[in-house]
């Protein structure tokens, strides 16, 4: 197994109380709320919200803070998830696969998964033919190693949520 920077971790268990989950809540609705404004909706002191948004960083409970964009509106209508199979894979190979899928800008996300598949990727085109480009390059360039692939192109979300409710 690659030792790569993962986005997500695995390790110990962390417990959160209701004051951890209030602030979780509140971040994933609101993410430019101040820790002021965060004090005043929780009823929790500020100093107390400050510590607890730090600790779970450090505890990798909250990964980033980010935006999520709409990739149709900024012209980028084409998102289409691509499933691979990979054979004759080595641990170069595979760094090689990694290094240039999370170096290419149109592929946004990168996962590596179990099952049938053996790896995941998102890509945002502008166009039809704009995918093609993007997904030809990727065959061509890990033609050893491309077993089989699918593609899922993702016509409308309805959900998209970062598990709050579950913790």
């Amino acid at each position: 197994m690659l030792k790569e920077d993962n986005l997500i971790s695995y390790g110990k268990t962390i417990k959160l109380d209701s004051k951890d989950k209030k602030i979780l809540e509140l971040i994933n609705n609101h993410a430019r709320l101040s820790i002021a404004q965060i004090s005043r909706k929780t009823g929790i002191q500020r100093d107390s919200v400050l510590y607890r948004i730090k600790k779970m960083e450090k505890q990798k409970v909250i990964r980033f803070f980010h935006t999520v964009l709409n990739p149709s509106i900024l012209g980028y209508p084409i998102y289409t998830f691509v499933n691979f199979v990979l054979h004759n894979l080595t641990e170069e190979k595979e760094r090689s696969f990694l290094g240039f899928l999370k170096a290419y800008p149109e592929v946004v996300y990168v996962a590596k998964t179990t099952g049938k598949w053996d790896f995941t990727i998102n890509i945002a085109a502008k166009n039809l033919k704009h995918f093609d480009e993007v997904i030809t390059k990727i065959r061509m360039k890990f033609s050893k190693i491309i077993k089989d692939y699918e593609t899922a192109s993702i016509i409308q979300e309805y959900k998209y949520d970062y598990m709050v409710g579950l913790v």
